[in-house]
């Protein structure tokens, strides 16, 4: 992928977290996804934004592929929140659908 583009959709991703349009940033997310399945970024990204659209096993997923392709020795704490919270947000999902 042409750096520049890269930068871009990464950009444009952020953007719209930042401005609570966290479903335009998936989309772009996914595209980058299938281009480049291996960056850590656009999974730890993801994460945050499957988590901020309420779809936390989405989110878990998306964490867990993360810590798999980061380089040893990255710190690991912002993306074990976003996990924590999901974690946290699935077992309310759950308990609401027991009752």
């Amino acid at each position: 992928m042409d750096k520049t583009l890269k930068e871009w959709l990464f950009a444009q991703a952020a953007y719209y977290l930042e401005y609570l349009q966290p479903r335009k940033s998936i989309a772009l997310l996914e595209a980058m996804r299938q281009m480049e399945p291996e960056n850590p970024d656009v999974h730890r990204m993801l994460s945050y934004a499957y988590l901020q659209t309420d779809q936390p096993a989405e989110s878990i997923k998306a964490a867990d592929t993360f810590l798999q392709y980061v380089k040893p020795g990255t710190d690991t704490r912002a993306i074990k929140w976003i996990k924590g919270r999901a974690l946290l947000r699935k077992k309310k999902l759950r308990q609401a659908t027991v009752r």
